[in-house]
């Protein structure tokens, strides 16, 4: 496995995240535990999660397993907060209340003192980024987490936020996390730039595009029972026509190099400017087996040239922040 610095923190992280979206949800719980202490043989040292995964089922699942293998101070475990977690008013968003609620739950859940990479899963509109700053400074001198980061953020709201950070001698954000994948390549146009010019990380979600690139649908309009896309709205709004034409001629490439086109597509992502880590999601043992293998290809100039003739630099064939609050037309994100 190798490793890559994320942005200004220092930390070295694995090219490859352990994405743990799946656990507790379609994956049993032996299973992801399997996996868990399967992916730490590999040598991917950054585990990633979130309050709202399986309704704290994967924080749950995640912290006996780093207990049981005694591992937990090896690795980097993350976690998001901004996501409703039950009805009550005050338990979304990014208001000092919610954040270090929800942090202490997390903790609880996880069954750590601390957590090392904090996110906010969106931005809140209706939050001034100055409280939201001050209560993640307040949990990282208490000891509750050690570095803070956003997810799926406009690059001008990120800016803001650090520039707010040096005005008031607040914690700024060490990385950013947003979907990225080759039907979906929008980032490289303003996020991809500014992460470079404010040297903050990038780790990217959503690898395969919702399975697409893995060959996971073969119409825009009938899904397979048990995929993602016939759960919610949201998910089917990101299955097109054009991205399953696509992902179709990487499965020929793929097959052509004897590759499988889940492998290919990651380490395409690994071979793009600025990337510090891929989180790859696997539902099964032999899921992870296969994304882990990205880590073996190597693609040449003529290669990467083949994929942008694909989806040119800059552009997408689906939508991949059709969950991102600031895409829509409305100010304020009710999911």
């Amino acid at each position: 496995m190798q490793y890559r610095r994320l942005g200004r923190s220092g930390l070295m992280v694995s090219e490859l995240t352990l994405g743990t979206m799946n656990l507790g949800g379609p994956t049993d719980e032996s299973t992801s535990r399997l996996m868990i202490d399967k992916a730490l043989d590999y040598g991917i040292n950054l585990l990633d999660c979130a309050n709202v995964y399986a309704e704290g089922r994967s924080e749950k699942i995640l912290g006996k397993a780093l207990k049981k293998n005694g591992k937990r101070h090896h690795v980097l475990l993350t976690s998001k907060v901004y996501m409703p977690t039950s009805g009550g008013p005050n338990t979304s968003g990014n208001s000092r209340h919610n954040l270090i609620n929800s942090c202490v739950e997390s903790l609880k859940r996880l069954q750590t003192d601390y957590i090392d990479i904090y996110f906010l899963h969106r931005t809140d509109w209706d939050i001034p980024q100055e409280e939201t700053l001050s209560a993640l400074d307040y949990l990282v001198n208490q000891g509750c987490i050690r570095y803070i980061a956003c997810s799926t953020h406009p690059a001008w709201r990120t800016v803001e936020a650090l520039h707010i950070a040096d005005q008031k001698g607040l914690p700024k954000f060490a990385c950013e996390q947003p979907p990225y994948n080759l039907l979906d390549r929008r980032i490289e146009n303003e996020v991809v730039p500014m992460c470079l010019s404010y040297d903050l990380g990038i780790i990217t979600w959503s690898p395969l595009a919702q399975g697409t690139l893995a060959g996971r649908y073969r119409t825009a309009d009938n899904f397979p029972e048990d995929s993602r896309a016939t759960k919610k709205s949201i998910y089917a709004e990101r299955i097109t026509k054009a991205g399953i034409a696509i992902a179709q001629e990487v499965g020929k490439r793929a097959k052509e190099n004897e590759q499988s086109p889940a492998s290919l597509s990651v380490s395409w992502i690994l071979h793009q400017p600025a990337i510090t880590s891929v989180i790859i999601g696997p539902r099964t043992a032999e899921h992870l087996d296969d994304l882990v293998s990205a880590q073996n290809i190597h693609l040449l100039p003529e290669d990467l040239a083949w994929f942008d003739a694909l989806v040119q630099p800059g552009t997408n064939v689906s939508d991949h922040f059709n969950s991102a609050g600031w895409r829509r037309p409305i100010r304020s994100y009710n999911p």
